[in-house]
């Protein structure tokens, strides 16, 4: 997932969670708010219904000015008959062990207080009831006499569930609002980020073309001086800081070259006027040695200057040079050179022979002691492969990808399998000759396949 999907896809996450969280606090702001106007309405009318009771408590009392139960169920009735129930709520009193009910008011909410699942009577109290109903608010008010006793208990109930309605719709309303303002501002979102983030496109897109051979290029720093032009900014120094080490690299290397060459040169010389054969092989080992020089030099500078020359090569006489070679190595009893095919490859023999030495060297010089080496060759209808393969511990699959770049350094098992610049060297020979090196390598070991084509007559 790329960086603007995860800006866009995080940002939406946050506007979600505040768009949900402003949801339920609605919710409950409206769900409270219709509860409060209930539990308003239950006293206001409790206190109406009690004033109008207490109001004929002394015209029902005896003659000794105490209210019996069958006067104070008379005053009930009387003050029910001024005060009936509205279209949100129902009133009720009860008076000398009677239960009277006021007209009117919802059906449901009048019906179950009416019926025996109606609450009992908890005077003093203002509680929520669940029932058939749905969730009920209820108000008991004790009514007392000018003594202090108490006569009847005015009950006053509301359903909540208007306001519980209410709040869901609003719910529903936010929720679906929020969901159009998500996608709407999803949208948005995404244009906005990805002009936003385009900078860094650009950043992303020059440094990928930054290459070793090429490092004079240079990533565009954008006006906007934020971070973006900082790593820019960053990242040029960085290319301007490699690109002064490459030329020390190269100056140091040319000095190196002038230095090796003159004592070569020399020695040339002075075996050319000594004679022999000897001398002669001598003689033509430092040539060897010149050309790899020069080879190293190419590769080492990044350039495609080594030459090479295509001919006729006959693989036994080529595999037979190699044997040669590694007969004197040290290791000579670990590596095995088969019989190849009697093929003829087009290539450079010369440049084959310090390839396969390379590769063999290698394989030698990069694994653990004991490590077989061996160097065989198959044909194909059009083109020809020399293989060198190991049983070593292989190379870290994490750098194969750049394993024939110069200088690159591969740890592997605790072998310490370096590739420096032998494997780069086979890379340029083989490819100035018109071939191609494929490397394969694991646990079980690793092979290095050298394919050139077949010499046609």
């Amino acid at each position: 997932m790329n960086l603007t999907a995860r800006v866009v896809l995080r940002a939406l996450l946050v506007m979600a969670l505040v768009i949900g969280g402003v949801a339920l606090l609605t919710y409950e702001l409206v769900r409270v708010s219709g509860r409060a106007d209930v539990d308003r309405l239950l006293r206001e009318e409790s206190e109406l219904v009690g004033d109008a009771l207490g109001s004929r408590l002394p015209e029902v009392a005896g003659l000794d000015g105490v209210v019996s139960g069958p006067e104070a169920e008379r005053a009930a009735r009387q003050a029910l008959a001024t005060r009936p129930s509205g279209a949100r709520h129902v009133t009720l009193v009860s008076a000398g062990g009677a239960r009277l009910q006021s007209t009117g008011g919802p059906g449901a909410v009048a019906s179950l207080m009416s019926g025996p699942d109606a609450p009992p009577v908890e005077p003093g109290s203002l509680r929520t009831v669940e029932g058939p109903a749905g969730a009920l608010r209820v108000l008991d008010t004790a009514v007392v006499d000018g003594d202090g006793a108490q006569v009847s208990v005015v009950t006053v109930a509301a359903s909540l569930e208007p306001s519980r309605d209410a709040a869901g719709a609003v719910l529903a309303s936010v929720g679906a609002a929020g969901a159009v303002g998500l996608a709407g501002g999803g949208l948005l979102l995404w244009a906005v980020v990805r002009r936003t983030l385009r900078p860094v496109r650009e950043v992303s897109a020059a440094a990928q073309a930054v290459s070793p051979g090429d490092l004079a290029a240079r990533v565009p720093v954008p006006a906007s001086r934020d971070e973006i032009a900082e790593l820019a900014g960053e990242i040029n120094g960085m290319l301007d800081r490699i690109e002064g080490a490459d030329a020390d690299r190269r100056r140091y290397l040319a000095a190196i070259s002038h230095e090796v060459r003159t004592p070569l040169a020399v020695a040339e010389g002075h075996l050319e006027l000594l004679g022999g054969p000897e001398a002669q092989i001598v003689r033509a080992e430092l040539v060897r040695l010149r050309r790899v020089l020069e080879d190293l030099m190419a590769v080492a500078r990044g350039g495609d200057e080594i030459d090479a020359e295509r001919g006729p090569v006959f693989l036994p006489d080529l595999f037979d040079e190699v044997r040669s070679r590694a007969g004197v190595l040290p290791e000579r009893e670990a590596v095995a050179v088969a019989d190849p095919p009697p093929e003829v490859l087009l290539g450079d023999q010369a440049r084959l022979e310090q390839c396969l030495a390379n590769l063999v060297g290698n394989a030698l010089d990069h694994n653990p002691p004991g490590t077989r080496v061996e160097v065989s060759a198959h044909g194909t209808a059009r083109e020809v492969a020399l293989v060198v393969s190991d049983n070593g511990p292989g190379i870290d699959p994490g750098v194969l990808p750049r394993v024939f770049e110069p200088f690159v350094t591969t740890r592997a098992g605790g072998g310490g399998r370096i590739a420096g610049l032998g494997l780069s060297v086979v890379h340029s020979l083989v490819a100035a000759q018109g071939g191609r090196v494929d490397l394969d390598s694991g646990p079980g070991g690793t092979s290095v396949t050298i394919t050139l084509p077949r010499a046609t007559a």
